[in-house]
């Protein structure tokens, strides 16, 4: 596969990830080409790449759009998150090396500041610590199988749109999660690692679901 073809899977990924394409929106291929620089030809490639993700549906005679993820759906996606993240965190616990463990606590510690100066206004960077907290305890593991298998899941659109539905006493919940799984990874205690991120997935499922029906 060209270049250019992974560029622009990554451009329109990326945009996707972040919430600028938003859920449900049509994927023209001639505005995807010209927000992204590229011709139709890896623009088409790219979005059937993206179907195979499940970022991007096709519908017929009508072409590309974001995937849109019921309350059902997102579910079951926080369902399978607990179970392989929890074997992430279990597996990390043993395997995690001091320079890893120094990011997870930095990224605590960066959502702890972010907080401190006003979390609706600090949403995006938030989220970005905890995506490189999660991140971290995957590449801990070692497992381009069980890599794989997570990569989309905690990459969805799903999850920013979470984070902007939390107040700022949710975050601080949820960071109160990472700190003690750090606890955990610094023990090297592989079941309490893994029952915290368990915990930690299911207040997040249930938040969510609490917040969608509002």
């Amino acid at each position: 596969m060209s270049k250019i073809a992974d560029l622009t899977y990554q451009a329109i990924r990326d945009r996707i990830i972040s919430g600028e394409y938003q859920p449900g929106a049509h994927l023209k291929e001639e505005v995807v080409a010209q927000d992204t620089g590229a011709s139709r030809a890896p623009v088409r490639e790219a979005l059937r790449r993206l179907n195979a993700e499940q970022l991007v549906e096709f519908a017929p005679n009508r072409g590309a759009y974001v995937t849109s993820w019921s309350l059902e759906d997102v579910e079951e996606i926080y369902t399978l998150r607990s179970i392989l993240e929890g074997q992430a965190a279990f597996r990390a616990a043993t395997r995690i090396v001091e320079t890893e463990i120094a990011v997870l606590t930095e990224c605590a510690d960066r959502i702890d500041a972010l907080l401190a100066h006003g979390g609706e206004q600090n949403t995006a960077e938030i989220f970005k610590a905890n995506h490189q907290l999660h991140n971290t305890i995957l590449h801990a593991v070692h497992s381009e199988r069980l890599s794989k298998m997570l990569s989309w899941l905690v990459e969805i659109p799903v999850t920013l749109q979470t984070f902007e539905k939390y107040s700022d006493r949710d975050i601080e919940r949820s960071n109160h999660h990472h700190r003690e799984l750090i606890d955990a990874s610094r023990s090297r205690d592989p079941h309490w690692a893994q029952k915290v991120m368990e915990t930690h997935l299911s207040a997040a499922q249930r938040l969510f679901a609490f917040k969608r029906k509002e």
